[in-house]
């Protein structure tokens, strides 16, 4: 037990001195989707207002650097939600790109209780949002700073 108490204080104190530190957008950069691409199907609208929503939340988590003004284009190849048994399983595949640019692809399939169908879809959206936004913000940064150290070479 003083083992079990030792091991918590340790945790703590080690918290409280080494506060984590999280990853910030610069809320500067303006992020502009330019054209989002979601299955036909009932819910077309919903389901692209609800992405729009998720993407906008990454975005303004994800650093694009010195950038002021970004576009993208997403679309959900494929979003796939079926219950099989007891087990509702969910599948989304997004990719996003940058007009004229590279793109990013992400691919998750996640499962849980069937009873809880629209939260784990809502969560399996949120996921590769997020995974495909934070790419595209990595590129986005890589590629300003191979234009500026061009740019000191000239």
């Amino acid at each position: 037990m003083s083992r079990l108490r030792f091991v918590a204080a340790l945790a703590f104190a080690l918290a409280v001195t080494f506060p984590s530190t999280f990853a910030h957008a610069d809320s500067k950069t303006q992020v502009t989707w330019t054209r989002i691409d979601v299955p036909d199907g009932d819910g077309k609208t919903t389901f692209e207002k609800t992405l729009k929503k998720l993407l906008d939340q990454a975005a303004r988590k994800a650093s694009f650097g010195k950038a002021k003004k970004v576009s993208f284009q997403i679309k959900v190849a494929d979003f796939i939600s079926e219950q099989k048994g007891d087990v509702h399983r969910v599948t989304c595949t997004m990719i996003g790109r940058i007009p004229g640019g590279p793109s990013a692809k992400s691919r998750i399939s996640f499962g849980g209780n069937p009873a809880e169908k629209a939260k784990l879809e809502k969560q399996v959206l949120t996921m590769v949002a997020n995974a495909v936004v934070t790419r595209l913000a990595e590129i986005v940064r890589s590629r300003a700073a191979k234009e500026a150290a061009e740019r000191d070479d000239d």
